[in-house]
This record gives C-alpha cells, structure tokens and sequence, in this order.
C-alpha cells in the first residue's frame, strides 16, 4: 500500500473530518465511530498515522477533564486525495478531461446541470490557458 494512500481506518476518520470543517477532538470521533470496533488506543495509533502521512492537522486545543484533547481538522482536501490516487494510478495531467468526463457520465443520474459544471470549470480552464500563454512568452 503506498504512503499516499489511506487504510480503511484512516479512511473512515478522513470522511468524518471532511464531512465537518470546525474538526473532532479524539473523544468525539471515539463517540461517533462507536465502541464496537474502536477504542482509544486505535483512535489514537489512527490519528497519529494520518498526521505522520501529513493528512489532518490540529487546530486547537480543548479542556477534556483535567486535561487538554487536541482538535484535528483535514489538512489534505478529499478532492486533493482523489487527486493522489489517481496520480498513484498513473493518471496524467492530460488525462484531466477525459477523467471529468467519465466523472460526469458516472453521476448522470445525478442529473448534472452542465451550465454549472462549465461554470466551474471555466476558471480553471483560463487559468490552464494563461499558464500556457505565459510559458510561451518565456521561450
């Protein structure tokens, strides 16, 4: 398994942080990950790979008791992880539309509105062209 990518542990805390931009303190996803299959020690031998794999950072700390908890939050997006994975796949940057494509196809029955999927797209797409307007210049 490559450094990038994430165990089923790893994932299932990553969808709760990035499901929730104010961040869980340890006891919090202890309480919403149920104690059927997790205890402290797992939340805590969990969290310390994701923050080794550079995926949550803490954004504060929180009186629990008599001592302080940390508050995690995602330092990696979960878009910025797909994105990972694809590139661990061998996906290239030329692969892009294509991959957006397939994507749209994939959640048609979400009844995309394509006027707001090339809303969303456009800035990128200008950008990409005043990047390649700006190379060109430099040669």
């Amino acid at each position: 398994m490559s450094q990038n990518t994430l165990n089923n542990r790893e994932k299932e805390i990553m969808d709760i942080l990035w499901s929730n931009h104010n961040g869980f303190t340890s006891n919090e996803l202890l309480e919403l990950l149920g104690n059927e299959k997790w205890n402290k020690l797992s939340i805590h031998r969990t969290i310390n790979s994701l923050e080794k794999k550079g995926y949550l950072k803490v954004i504060g700390f929180e009186k629990y008791n008599t001592q302080y908890a940390r508050r995690f939050t995602y330092a990696i997006t979960q878009e910025e992880y797909a994105a990972k994975i694809l590139c661990n796949e061998g996906m290239k940057l030329e692969s892009l539309g294509k991959i957006a494509l397939a994507f749209v196809k994939e959640n048609s029955s979400d009844k995309c509105d394509s006027e707001e999927l090339l809303n969303t797209l456009q800035p990128f797409i200008d950008a990409l062209k005043d990047s390649a307007k700006y190379d060109e210049k430099r040669l």
